[in-house]
């Protein structure tokens, strides 16, 4: 039986680990033992802290369960659902030559929950002239973002129609790298309230948090309650939180869903684009949610293009994590199906874009011309 890709990775790192100097492995496990007892005091310490921090956030309705709706989830199910994902990888040519290879999925369910949807996926080729692998990844990735919408777009126009209908988005609503091009983000905010103009909700569920919004948001409305100085990030200070609420509410916890620049600093470096999207008609709002007590958290975005009150905003979030959790994940997963395939789908792996280039792209050279690229 294949190896798992888990367990060749686990087989290299014990292969790495047998190749170091044993005298030097020996002083690295030793420190290791001393870093080790120390990470233990500070997370007895952190889950001190993260019991108070639950108590408090619990008795100010910040922490929301989760719990099944069967009449809401009879509806759900058969609501049109559709996903979006694009990946790409960039090699090197000769000459300041780039190949960027990318790959774009869409995911379709129109009559409702179904484990085979409809799937397709756009492949591209593009050449890049640039000079170093920063600057082709950074102009890939501008391509990726503009074909994504492009997706977006197309995938919305196969749902019109119908009164309630869900896009998820593999990711964050406002890209990663925060692309400031005006026109950019003129055609995107364009594309999201053509979605919702047509009853089709745009949501994003993005799988790794890096930044500190709640974190923000906590110091801002009770900052003299809490002492927030240890957490660095809000996945720091989520973890033990959302465990400690899943424990003991026993159902899937969200965070009362916020807007992000009511809380946000001109300085920040997120508030400039955030405003880019708000000028041209988006608010975006979010939530932190976990699903089980294994799981990871996700942050899970919604775009509007007016005001929400914060019962407005339960009762969306409500309707949007019920989708996801009690009818797009399926026993076993913590994520959406649809979420899972428009990234499987999509998925440009490095083996397979070097495989395209050494085997494909420079088959047709001559061995001369070959030698140059290589």
């Amino acid at each position: 039986m294949p190896l798992s890709y888990e367990e060749i990775k686990r087989i290299l790192r014990k292969i790495e680990f047998d190749k170091t100097e044993p005298k030097l492995l020996t002083e690295l496990v030793n420190k290791a033992i001393e870093i080790g007892d120390k990470e233990i005091r500070r997370i007895n310490k952190m889950r001190q802290k993260s019991e108070r921090l639950f108590n408090f956030l619990r008795d100010k309705d910040i922490l929301i369960m989760l719990k099944p709706n069967v009449v809401l989830m009879d509806f759900l199910r058969k609501v049109a659902v559709g996903a979006v994902d694009g990946s790409f990888q960039v090699l090197s040519g000769s000459g300041g030559q780039w190949f960027a290879f990318f790959g774009v999925s869409m995911i379709l369910a129109k009559n409702g929950f179904t484990v085979n949807p409809e799937v397709n996926v756009d492949g591209i080729i593009e050449t890049i002239k640039c000079v170093d692998e920063a600057e082709a990844k950074r102009i890939s990735s501008e391509i990726m973002m503009w074909s994504e919408t492009k997706a977006l777009r197309r995938l919305c126009e196969k749902m019109i129609g119908h009164n309630e209908s869900y896009i998820l988005i593999d990711g964050p609503i406002v890209d990663p790298p925060l692309l400031k091009d005006p026109s950019y983000i003129n055609f995107r905010t364009s594309t999201i309230k053509f979605c919702i103009n047509n009853n089709i909700s745009v949501i994003g569920f993005v799988k790794r948090i890096i930044r500190n919004e709640f974190i923000k948001f906590l110091q801002l409305n009770f900052g003299e309650q809490l002492d927030l100085a240890s957490f660095s990030s809000d996945i720091d200070l989520l973890s033990g939180i959302l465990h400690q609420a899943l424990s003991q509410f026993g159902y899937p916890v969200y965070t009362k869903p916020i807007h992000l620049l009511d809380f946000l600093e001109k300085s920040d470096p997120t508030y400039e684009i955030y405003s880019l999207y708000e000028n041209n008609g988006i608010k975006i709002y979010h939530s932190y949610y976990k699903p089980t007590l294994r799981s990871k958290i996700y942050r899970i975005e919604l775009a509007s293009i007016s005001t929400l009150t914060d019962n407005e905003l339960k009762e969306v979030f409500d309707r949007i994590l019920s989708l996801i959790r009690y009818i797009w994940t399926l026993p076993g997963m913590n994520e959406p199906l649809p979420i899972i395939l428009a990234h499987e789908k999509c998925n440009i792996r490095q083996g397979a874009a070097e495989k395209l280039y050494y085997e494909v792209i420079t088959r047709s050279l001559t061995e001369e011309e070959a030698y140059l690229w290589l």
